[in-house]
């Protein structure tokens, strides 16, 4: 008797781990400042963010920046959910989030075009758009598509006069393509996004 409680017990502690593990591992998908990226979002992997995914994400940042004595400025003004959802079905598709983060990024001082634009005047605007790269709108961007569509826009800014400084340091299709399946899917084109705005912010 006391054999099956001790293998009902390790079971139940081995169950416990492995939850307490995962939501370590989905927590730690949450950077501290910047876009949280849609991977973060999107907890159950279906290519959506609904308002419960979106709304625990941020609850579980606010959570991580009150227990490290970081204050959350501007938390009460934060966009609900339906400010991002602009079709209003209930879902975010990575193309609304990244608008609707890059809409945010657009009204901080020092990242618009206004009075107050400091050194961080102009960044992380004009980024470019999933549909941007996805020529043939299928939801996913293959090689292919990637280089004609950067071609693209690289044409496009230098006609409007933008200094091209850093096209040695652009990413990749392999960088962008995290799981190497020759495709570039939303989740992916929106975490490089996020990553991209990030480093900027640094």
């Amino acid at each position: 008797m006391t054999f099956h409680k001790t293998v009902i017990q390790a079971g139940l502690i081995l169950a416990l781990s492995a939850t307490l593990t995962a939501f370590n591992a989905h927590s730690a998908e949450i950077p501290a400042f910047g876009p949280i990226p849609f991977s973060a979002y999107d907890s159950d992997g279906n290519g959506l963010i609904s308002a419960v995914e979106f709304d625990t994400v941020r609850g579980e940042r606010m959570a991580n920046q009150a227990s490290q004595g970081r204050p959350m400025r501007g938390a009460a003004n934060a966009p609900a959910f339906s400010e991002f959802d602009t079709n209003a079905d209930g879902q975010l598709t990575a193309e609304e989030l990244t608008a609707g983060q890059n809409a945010q990024m657009e009204k901080r001082p020092g990242m618009g075009m206004g009075p107050g634009g400091g050194m961080g005047m102009n960044r992380g605007r004009n980024m470019p758009v999933f549909a941007d790269f996805d020529l043939n709108g299928n939801g996913k961007i293959d090689e292919d598509e990637f280089i004609e569509a950067r071609g693209q826009r690289i044409s496009e800014r230098a006609r409007q006069g933008y200094q091209m400084r850093n096209l040695g340091n652009m990413p990749s299709f392999a960088e962008i393509d995290i799981n190497s399946d020759g495709e570039v899917d939303h989740a992916e084109f929106s975490a490089h996004q996020a990553t991209h705005r990030q480093q900027m912010q640094q």
